[in-house]
C-alpha cells in the first residue's frame, strides 16, 4: 500500500488502539493532521492552549485507563514545552506516545523554521532522548512503519515510558509501498518477575518490624498486584 509518511503516523495509531490526541497544531506537522481526518486513520484531535498541556493530558488518560495516548506538536520552542510532562511520564513510568515535526531534511542546520541547531543538526531529540525511554527520528518514509512498531513495543513493555518520534515535513508528505507491522504479533509477552530471594528477605525484615509501613508506587499498579 503507498502510503505518505503522515499516514503511516496516523494509520498505526488507530491500529495500534489510541483513541485519541491531543497537542497544538502547527506549520511543522500539518501534513500529519490531514492525515487524522482521513477514512481509515480518523483520531479525534484535543487542541490545547499549550504543549505541556498536552502531554500531562496524555500521562493522566494512561493513569487512569492503562491505555496509551498520543501528542503531537510543532517544532522549536513550542515543542521543548513538552519537556516538563515528559519528564513527569519518565519518572512517574507512565506510557504515552509523542510525536512532532522538524524541518526538512534537507534544509536540517540551516536554523530555518525554528530549528534547535547552535550546537547540533536539528537537536530537539537530542533533548528529548533524556526524558523518554527511547527517541527516534524518520530520516526516510520506508523506516517508519519499523520506527512506530518499535516506538510501541518500547512504551508497552517492561517499564512502561513515553516514547518521542519526530518526523520531518518532507517525510510527512513522501509517499511509499509499505505496510503497517501487526503489533499484536510482535509484541514480547510475559512478566518479568522480581528475585525470589530478595522478595523473602523483604517479608522477613516486615515480618519483624515494629511498625511496618508499605508505600505501593505505581509498579503495583502496573504488575496487577492486587486482588480487584
Amino acid at each position: 500500500m503507498k502510503l505518505t509518511g503522515g499516514q503511516i503516523v496516523a494509520r498505526a495509531l488507530k491500529e495500534y488502539g489510541v483513541e485519541y490526541v491531543a497537542g497544538v497544531p502547527g506549520h511543522g506537522i500539518w501534513a500529519l493532521f490531514d492525515a487524522f481526518l482521513e477514512e481509515g486513520s480518523q483520531l479525534p484531535f484535543i487542541q490545547v492552549m499549550h504543549e505541556q498541556s498536552a502531554v500531562h493530558m496524555a500521562d493522566g488518560y494512561f493513569r487512569a485507563s492503562g491505555k496509551p495516548m498520543a501528542c503531537s506538536t510543532s517544532v522549536g520552542p513550542g515543542a521543548t514545552n513538552t519537556i516538563i510532562g515528559l519528564a513527569t511520564a519518565y519518572c512517574d513510568s507512565t506510557s504515552l506516545f509523542y510525536v512532532s515535526g522538524s524541518p526538512q531534511t534537507y534544509m536540517h542546520g540551516h536554523g530555518t523554521m525554528q530549528e534547535i541547531e547552535r550546537q547540533q543538526d536539528n537537536a530537539f531529540a537530542r533533548i528529548t532522548e533524556q526524558v523518554t525511554k527511547r527517541a527516534w527520528q524518520a530520516q526516510s518514509v520506508q523506516v517508519l512503519p519499523t520506527i512506530m512498531h518499535r516506538a510501541f513495543n518500547e512504551m508497552l513493555t517492561g517499564r512502561p515510558g513515553p516514547v518521542h518520534v519526530e518526523v520531518p515535513m518532507d517525510v510527512q508528505v513522501e509517499a511509499a509501498e509499505v505496510s503497517i507491522h501487526p503489533l499484536d504479533k510482535r509484541l514480547p509477552i510475559g512478566v518479568a518477575y522480581p528475585d525470589p530471594s530478595a522478595i523473602e528477605a523483604a517479608v522477613k525484615l516486615l515480618l519483624n518490624a515494629e511498625r511496618p509501613v508499605i508505600v505501593a508506587g505505581g509498579g503495583a499498579i502496573t504488575a496487577n498486584a492486587s486482588t480487584n
